[in-house]
């Protein structure tokens, strides 16, 4: 079983909001109380919002929370970060109402923390695993979870574009095979959503210096890695799952099709509902 940890020192990175466009000053704080907490210094109180399923307040194009009337958007890349690298304890401090995208992975962020370390904090950190199947079912999306003896992601998407092919991905999620295999892949989208995006206010903050935009004649940047696309979305669930996950390690295999932030919601409520989730 492993051992909880924080930080062993305080980090402090700066950068702009994807959707809201604002610049964003966030300190990652080590602490003594288990899981993660956002902290809105910008608000009247510095309302904590803590990072858990039942705290999703939207899953359009990003993973927003909500709770004590404050919200914090894109938490994904960060909490990805910080549960595979085996962060337990975490305060997050932030000036504004979204964690900064900065490049459009998760590797800055698994870099800052390999570069402070981690402290160990007396306890053992205790493992959830499936016990069951869980089967989630969206039409376009769907997600399959089995007992397994690692956590490990199996992903397909197919966006039917040109210059973007269908991915696939799979691989075991470790501290090491994360900040390897998942955390340098970029955000991205399609030329065709760009319009619909900016029309529903989002995307304020994005550039061609945090995402990578398909046009109708090819991406805007080379890949970083084969498949990058199905890396940053085998990303993103890490980042999602880890607000089920919270503290704890995590045992079983996904396989996810089409699937994105609302699918992940969707699957996390339905096998806390299952009562296929063991605590070990």
């Amino acid at each position: 079983m492993s051992r909880f940890h924080t930080l062993a020192a305080p980090v402090e990175i700066s950068g702009i909001g994807l959707h809201c466009g604002f610049p964003v000053r966030v300190r990652l704080l080590p602490c003594e109380t288990a899981g993660f907490a956002f902290v809105r210094r910008d608000l009247p109180g510095a309302p904590r919002v803590r990072a858990r399923l039942e705290n999703i307040a939207a899953t359009t194009h990003a993973t927003v929370l909500c709770e004590n009337e404050a919200t914090v958007s894109t938490t994904e890349h960060l909490l990805a970060a910080l549960w595979s690298q085996g962060v337990t304890h975490c305060d997050i401090e932030l000036d504004a109402p979204e964690v900064p995208i900065l490049d459009g992975s998760a590797a800055p962020w698994c870099e800052a923390i390999s570069r402070v370390g981690r402290r160990e904090i007396a306890g053992a950190r205790a493992t959830l695993e499936l016990i069951q199947p869980v089967w989630f079912d969206g039409g376009a999306a769907q997600i399959l979870a089995v007992p397994s003896e690692d956590f490990r992601i199996s992903l397909a998407v197919d966006f039917d574009f040109p210059h973007l092919a269908p991915q696939t991905w799979s691989g075991t999620i470790t501290a090491e095979n994360f900040a390897r295999e998942l955390a340098p892949a970029r955000t991205f989208t399609l030329e065709p959503w760009l319009q619909p995006l900016r029309d529903a206010g989002l995307i304020k903050g994005g550039s061609l210096e945090n995402a990578v935009v398909f046009f109708s004649d090819g991406p805007s940047s080379s890949a970083r890695m084969p498949n990058e696309q199905a890396r940053h979305k085998a990303l993103d669930a890490v980042g999602d799952f880890a607000l089920l996950w919270g503290e704890n390690d995590f045992r079983g295999h996904f396989f996810l099709f089409k699937a994105g932030h609302g699918a992940h919601r969707e699957w996390m409520k339905k096998c806390l509902s299952s009562g296929f989730l063991a605590r070990r």
